[in-house]
């Protein structure tokens, strides 16, 4: 009979929580969204919010939850993560409202851990204390080095659990290739928090006064454009403006990859940190790139934000993420400058364009069962489609689910760069997951780097360079 009791609990408990998500969301929704939201105007989530939520609010009871209910109140649970602004304004009221409504009393706090290398060395470091951080949202490929070291759990048996996992039709809505980057031999490293891009941002307005009338789809019809605009900037009567008006270089380890992405074979250079470092196409891409640059057609900035260059029109197209799209839209509203501009996927040769897709993913460390339930039961709550809509919105990037998506299309008709980067996150590219991406990272930027002194070494040296860096970094 204390069996039946219990069971019966905990369903009471699972829906009553359900009651207070959707409850608490309505109510935040139409009174919390406008104020959280001030830079960033977006949808209220009011009217759509109910249809998606009832969907997982059929449990059932499930003799596989490791710790008894009673045990995880009062536990307390850590977060860290990299986000600031308003995506960190966000988070922190989501947590409170968790700890306001969870009926097990666990309370959340959160770290703000600086940038993601930073978030992770403090993640790293606590694994050698008494004082675990419990949940960490980060790049898969440190997920990956955690879970290999045996620092983080496999979350499938939480995912699968009939009572307290996702339901088949929710995991269903999760974008296939973000899933599949949380996935490393077999075990689930992480479920995707957001979803980031990699675009270029390019001046519609500016390249239709050059004679351009469609943006440039292919490798050389970029290369055509952004030497008209160098040609044009380095003729007018500013002399300030003289060598500038092309590509502004970016030799991130991204950026890199979206360009060597579009020189391999079905993403082929992108499948390892090997391959990309190895792969003939690296060569291919840091050549095209060097022919800009050669041709006067890229140039290096001297401040780091490219947001004044392109509001100025010394650069006809940019390398960007999405969240750096809220502050160039600010920034052109602000200065109130009229020149419609667009995000466009790294220019092929083939008409179908695919665009390099990263993001952050959620880990839980590995502690103990009450700690681990108690972090998973945050983790599923923070999950739930209205939730990722809301730091999606604050961060301005792609949710991990088209549930979610769904629950965005006000936003969407404010942003309309955010509706043509939804459509791109479609088919959108993930490297698979490797903690050696870790260590491929600087020795694709010093080659890119290489690549572009006075003299260059050739390519078969360079890669055979690169080669041995890495190798020496892994062995």
């Amino acid at each position: 009979m204390n069996r039946i009791h219990n069971l019966q609990f905990q369903r009471l408990a699972f829906r009553l929580l359900i009651a207070l998500t959707i409850g608490g969301t309505i109510i935040s929704a139409c009174s919390n969204t406008s104020s959280s939201l001030t830079q960033t105007p977006g949808p209220t989530l009011t009217g759509t919010t109910k249809p998606v939520i009832t969907q997982t609010a059929a449990p059932i009871p499930s003799a596989t939850i490791p710790v008894e209910l009673s045990k995880l109140k009062g536990t307390d649970i850590r977060l860290i993560h990299p986000w600031s602004g308003e995506a960190f304004t966000t988070l922190r009221r989501l947590i409170a409202e968790f700890n306001n409504e969870n009926i097990w009393g666990i309370r959340v706090t959160d770290i703000q851990g600086g940038s993601v290398t930073e978030t992770a060395r403090a993640f790293t470091d606590s694994m050698v204390t008494s004082e675990r951080i419990n949940l960490i949202a980060i790049s898969p490929e440190y997920l990956a080095g955690w879970n290999s070291g045996g620092f983080t759990i496999d979350l499938s048996p939480y995912i699968s659990n009939t009572e307290w996992g996702i339901p088949i039709k929710e995991k269903s809505t999760y974008f296939s290739e973000g899933w599949k980057s949380n996935r490393m031999d077999g075990v689930q490293i992480g479920i995707p928090a957001q979803i980031n891009l990699h675009i270029l941002v390019y001046n519609r307005t500016w390249a239709n006064e050059l004679g351009f009338t469609e943006a440039p789809r292919t490798r050389d019809e970029f290369l055509t454009q952004v030497c008209e605009a160098a040609r044009t900037n380095n003729q007018d009567s500013d002399r300030e403006n003289d060598g500038t008006g092309g590509w502004i270089i970016n030799s991130g380890s991204s950026t890199l990859l979206s360009w060597i992405h579009l020189f391999s074979e079905k993403g082929f250079a992108v499948d390892s940190p090997e391959n990309a470092i190895r792969a003939d196409e690296t060569g291919e891409a840091f050549t095209y790139l060097r022919e800009l640059t050669e041709k006067g057609c890229a140039w290096s900035s001297r401040v780091a934000s490219p947001f004044t260059y392109f509001a100025t029109r010394q650069t006809l197209a940019f390398s960007a993420t999405l969240p750096d799209l809220l502050e160039l839209e600010q920034m052109m509203k602000f200065g109130e400058n009229t020149d419609e501009w667009e995000v466009l996927p790294y220019p092929d040769n083939s008409s179908e364009s695919t665009i390099f897709g990263t993001g952050l993913s959620y880990g839980i460390s590995k502690t103990d069962d009450i700690q681990e339930l108690a972090s998973w039961l945050f983790l599923r709550w923070l999950t739930l489609p209205q939730n990722q809509a809301r730091m999606a919105e604050a961060a301005g990037t792609i949710p991990p689910t088209t549930a979610s998506g769904a629950l965005m299309e006000t936003y969407g008709a404010s942003h309309n760069w955010w509706t043509d980067a939804y459509e791109m996150a479609q088919d959108a590219v993930f490297i698979q997951t490797s903690p050696d991406w870790q260590k491929a990272r600087p020795v694709l930027e010093d080659g890119f780097w290489q690549m572009l002194q006075p003299t260059p070494m050739p390519i078969p040296t360079l890669l055979h360079q690169m080669d041995e860096t890495f190798r020496s970094f892994v062995e």
